[in-house]
């Protein structure tokens, strides 16, 4: 398998450390994958170390329509998705004493040749650091992606992964991204940029396609993972 691995990865696996202690408690969870067969069972788990000791509801909605699918005790649950498509899936926890907070996540499911996961991390100074992993199912080539630039944020490049062609786009405010890679099933690449916000609390939604061609057809697929940042 080809895997790229970049310095500020390592980097931001150490300010993950410092950002769960820098608040009372967050809500955050991690399937068990990002790509999931229509019909398939994953696992959704709850980030029990950025909760506090005490008991929490855990609120459910898979497919982000706004309604309530599940709401439980238990920080992890099994969940099958019927219906193929790009998914914003939703838990909101509270806490005993009526507090809320709320995560997102876009989960892609159903057969695609590949997929990508946009991880975030707030940094101590109010940067958000955003890494994109693609990962290839079949063989792809020509795979790029289309990343939004939210306004109110300055977009600066940490790393494009040997890009063949890279460039910001100030009329679509998006950030344009193509390897010259072909990637073999189990290939990985990655890119990483830093979000700086203008001001002192800001919240912005990212979003953007990966595209490439396989199997002499050309794709699109929603970006998976982290779907807005905040500072």
């Amino acid at each position: 398998m080809k895997k790229r691995a970049f310095g500020p990865v390592g980097a931001a696996a150490v300010l993950v450390v410092f950002a769960v202690g820098a608040f009372a408690w967050n809500a955050d969870f991690e399937p068990s994958t990002y790509n999931p067969d229509v019909g398939e069972s994953i696992t959704l788990a709850v980030c029990e170390p950025c909760l506090e000791s005490g008991s929490y509801q855990y609120t459910w909605d898979f497919d982000g329509d706004g309604t309530a699918d599940l709401e439980t005790a238990e920080p992890v649950v099994e969940h099958v998705f019927e219906t193929s498509g790009f998914h914003a899936t939703q838990v909101t926890l509270k806490d005993a004493d009526g507090r809320r907070k709320t995560k997102r996540k876009g989960i892609l499911v159903g057969e695609q040749p590949a997929y990508a996961v946009r991880e975030t991390i707030e940094e101590s100074n109010g940067t958000v650091f955003v890494l994109i992993t693609v990962k290839a199912n079949k063989a792809v080539s020509a795979p790029g992606i289309e990343e939004s630039m939210p306004r109110g944020w300055q977009f600066e490049v940490v790393d494009d992964g040997g890009a063949l062609i890279g460039r910001p786009n100030s009329d679509t405010r998006t950030y344009e991204q193509c390897w010259g890679d072909e990637l073999a099933a189990g290939d990985e690449l990655s890119l990483s940029y830093r979000l700086h916000p203008t001001s002192s609390s800001s919240t912005a939604s990212l979003s953007g396609p990966l595209s490439g061609r396989s199997e002499g057809q050309r794709f699109v697929a929603e970006i998976c993972g982290e779907l807005e940042v905040s500072s």
